[in-house]
């Protein structure tokens, strides 16, 4: 395996969404903590917000739910912690804006959701800035060691072929981006299907820009798991359009950018639905750290519907690094870096046990891999319900 990873960076990419306005990164801060003192602590959160694909608009409420809760708590050391939420508008050069911003701003870390992490992460990690709980989607995220990834894409893409085995599935197939990036994914896909024995996916790749999803539905027909490698928007029309061509095969998909109301848009079609993920699902509210993002999200004025898995993994990082920066004695990225890197396993609910020393050499001694256990959910009756007993799959060794 390549690090065309990109797989990763597929499940970024959508087929449509709005035009880019504007040339400067959109910032916005919010949630300072007016009653608190002292110089703020800043958190930057890189997401694409608008541009020529669907907007991440889940992750800035549940950074802001999180900010919004430590500084009622107190902050850190009495000061407020201060939240920029800078849009990249998924065009690399404002991404690297964006860091630079962080830089000049002297922020804490940064979190985040984009495709343009080769952009931003050399200019933070030169700046000894680590990045919290974001996705790598670029090879740059996945071998700095300033990258402090929970999860990953790559585990999540290779969590459907575990998912296609583990129900008995025989002939798996692949939907993914027509990108450079996007085409590798079949081999990450590969690595959850080869401890079942089972064929290599048929392939269909689907053009950015595709509207009429007919077409490729037909094309992989013959499959009865398919591996949706694809923004949300176009995974919607797909699984729509395989529904409408009377295709029930499963469809397996991260996890990470399906709210409820995604679901309750889908309605039928979503039904048999599998959801990969390393975090416990959103939906699962007995799971106190779950319960609490969705009390927290809700309070600073989210509806729940619109609640997400990344949503709860960057929400989960926000509150993390505020406690590991309350025990430090300078509060700045390279004392933070430090501490991640010495705290051993970090078992903090929601987000996924790691030890930020030990990587999975998955993909190279030093990838910034930790964890290769997934966990799913089906979609059932418009719900979202736990598949195999809820219990986490490790991907590389699923028995």
């Amino acid at each position: 395996m390549t690090m065309g990873l990109a797989g990763a960076l597929a499940l970024t990419l959508v087929a449509c969404g709005s035009s880019s306005t504007g040339d400067t990164p959109k910032a916005v801060v919010t949630a300072t903590g007016s009653q608190l003192t002292g110089e703020p602590i800043k958190v930057m959160v890189i997401v694409p917000l608008s541009g020529p694909s669907e907007a991440f608009t889940d992750i800035p409420p549940a950074a802001k739910a999180a900010v919004a809760a430590i500084n009622k708590a107190g902050g850190v050391k009495g000061r407020p912690f201060e939240v920029t939420i800078c849009d990249d508008q998924f065009d690399p050069n404002k991404a690297a804006d964006c860091a630079t911003q962080a830089v000049s701003g002297k922020y804490l870390f940064a979190t985040g959701v984009s495709p343009n992490g080769d952009r931003y992460m050399p200019i933070l990690e030169k700046a000894k800035i680590p990045v919290v709980g974001a996705t790598p989607n670029s090879a740059s995220e996945l071998k700095s060691p300033y990258s402090y990834p929970f999860l990953s894409g790559v585990i999540e893409v290779a969590g459907g072929g575990t998912a296609c085995g583990k129900l008995g599935k025989k002939t798996p197939g692949v939907a993914v981006v027509d990108i450079a990036a996007g085409r590798n994914s079949a081999s990450l896909f590969d690595v959850g299907l080869k401890p079942y024995n089972l064929p290599a996916p048929k392939s269909v790749f689907i053009p950015p820009t595709a509207t009429d999803f007919t077409t490729y539905a037909a094309n992989i027909s013959s499959a009865d798991c398919v591996e949706a490698v694809l923004g949300g928007a176009s995974f919607e029309r797909l699984t729509q359009a395989m529904r409408q061509a009377g295709n029930n095969a499963t469809v397996a998909y991260g996890s990470g950018q399906v709210s409820q109301q995604r679901i309750d848009r889908l309605g039928a079609a979503a039904t048999g639905m599998v959801l990969v993920a390393q975090n416990p699902a959103v939906t699962d509210t007995t799971v106190p750290a779950v319960k609490k993002f969705h009390d927290e999200s809700v309070a600073y004025g989210t509806a729940e519907k619109e609640l997400t898995d990344e949503g709860l993994v960057i929400w989960g990082a926000t509150h993390l690094v505020a406690e590991l920066a309350a025990k430090l004695t300078t509060i700045d990225g390279e004392n933070l870096a430090q501490a991640l890197n010495a705290a051993g396993d970090i078992d903090y609910p929601p987000l996924t046990k790691v030890n930020f020393a030990k990587p999975v050499p998955l993909i190279s001694p030093d990838n910034r891999i930790f964890s290769t256990d997934v966990q799913f959910s089906e979609v059932k009756d418009g719900k979202r319900v736990p598949l195999f007993d809820g219990k986490a799959i490790n991907v590389l060794n699923p028995s």
